[in-house]
């Protein structure tokens, strides 16, 4: 019959031989970029605009289905789906996965604003426009 330290001894043993057999293998390094396969196509027609322009968006949802797309920069039409302070844009067309939506520029301060995605159950792709003075 072994003996408990019999047993520890052996496992400590096969996993020093494990872990000495098998090569180390470097975590990827962080990356900014996203491959297509990964996260789907969204574009918009224009990346800098102006308030009251009208902003067209192509988002690639592949077989999700989309919630919504939003931001802080368009004008609030309605209530957002999960009550943020943004506008959505209204989807025009939707066919064979791809969404065309489009939004009008709210009055907001120039700067950098956020473009948000919601995609089957979770948060999809975003991009960030320019709203110019």
């Amino acid at each position: 019959m072994r003996t408990i330290k019999t047993l520890l001894g052996a496992a400590l043993i096969a996993g020093m031989a494990l872990t000495a057999t098998v090569p180390a293998i470097a975590a990827p390094e962080p990356t900014d970029r996203v491959a297509v396969a990964e996260q789907p196509g969204f574009t918009a027609d224009k990346s800098q605009v102006r308030p009251g322009n009208t902003l067209v968006m192509r988002l690639d949802h592949g077989l999700e289905g989309v919630s919504w797309i939003s931001s802080a920069a368009f004008v609030r039409n309605g209530e957002h789906p999960v009550g943020a302070d943004e506008g959505v844009a209204q989807i025009v067309t939707d066919r064979d996965g791809v969404v065309e939506a489009v939004a009008t520029i709210a009055d907001v301060p120039p700067g950098d604003y956020t473009v948000h995605t919601r995609v089957g159950g979770s948060a999809g792709p975003t991009m960030v426009i320019t709203v110019l003075g």
